[in-house]
């Protein structure tokens, strides 16, 4: 917060305001475990760029072609994993686990655990599940500390994590299948669907412009690319004003250098 006040004290009241369950998955009202809300929508832009020029009966076989492909893939994957937790979260979970090799656990009760980690201490409380660390309330997949632990008692972990990133719950996920429709020409449709006329929009005026089809990026995005641009008067990076929303562009300082994109 302190970065942010660094930019623009007004972004950093404006965070207050809304309230932290709104922008934090620490203080957040559900358990977003690892999914982010727009991460679905994200990825359906990306492969539908182009699609969505298309007329709709065209695009809305795309859209299903496209479900029916990832569906079955996403299946094939979860029976190809021959491990309690899918292969991503496995991953995961061994990463953890060479990690708390190099942790000392202190034994308080048999639940309670002290692990020392480097100059910082951690209490884990197997019981509850809850670790002082906070992570494994966020992840719901046992973290270093409580692996630690957890080898101390000589427990497995499978009772510790999400039953949404077991193997079962995967295969559960992708059992309905995206089912393939017949050719337009067989399709039985009712009278009245088939009378109706679709009439285009009037009144609406088209935006000047040419319409946006990638979504505005981040700025951990921008900052990652792998050229770099420097601004010919003061030598700074280049602030691209097209990746941010309208809504944004007021709180921009005009005597500042930027390169319009």
């Amino acid at each position: 917060m302190s970065k942010i006040e660094e930019i623009d004290p007004r972004v950093k009241a404006y965070l207050y305001d809304i309230g932290y369950r709104r922008w934090s998955p620490v203080h957040a009202t559900v358990n977003r475990t690892w999914t982010m809300t727009s991460n679905i929508a994200e990825s359906l832009n990306a492969v539908t760029k182009y699609a969505r020029e298309l007329p709709i009966v065209e695009l809305l076989e795309y859209m299903r072609t496209l479900l029916e492909r990832w569906t079955k893939e996403k299946l094939l994957k979860a029976k190809g994993t021959f491990t309690y937790i899918g292969y991503k979260f496995n991953k995961e979970l061994d990463d953890n686990r060479t990690l708390s090799h190099k942790l000392r656990v202190r034994v308080s009760t048999d639940y309670i655990h002290t692990v020392i980690d480097g100059v910082r201490r951690y209490i884990v409380c197997l019981e509850n599940k809850k670790y002082s660390c906070g992570q494994f309330q966020l992840d719901e997949l046992p973290c270093p500390h409580a692996l630690a632990a957890l080898r101390q008692r000589g427990e497995s972990f499978e009772e510790y994590c999400s039953p949404y990133y077991t193997r079962a719950n995967l295969l559960r996920t992708y059992e309905i299948p995206v089912n393939p429709l017949p050719d337009e020409s067989k399709w039985n449709l009712p009278q009245h669907i088939s009378d109706e006329v679709v009439n285009p929009l009037t009144g609406e005026k088209r935006q000047p412009g040419r319409p946006q089809k990638e979504r505005y990026k981040t700025y951990d995005e921008l900052k990652s690319k792998k050229y770099k641009v420097s601004c010919g008067n003061c030598g700074g990076a280049p602030f691209l004003l097209a990746s941010l929303p309208v809504t944004s562009l007021s709180l921009i300082d005009p005597s500042s250098c930027f390169f319009v994109a």
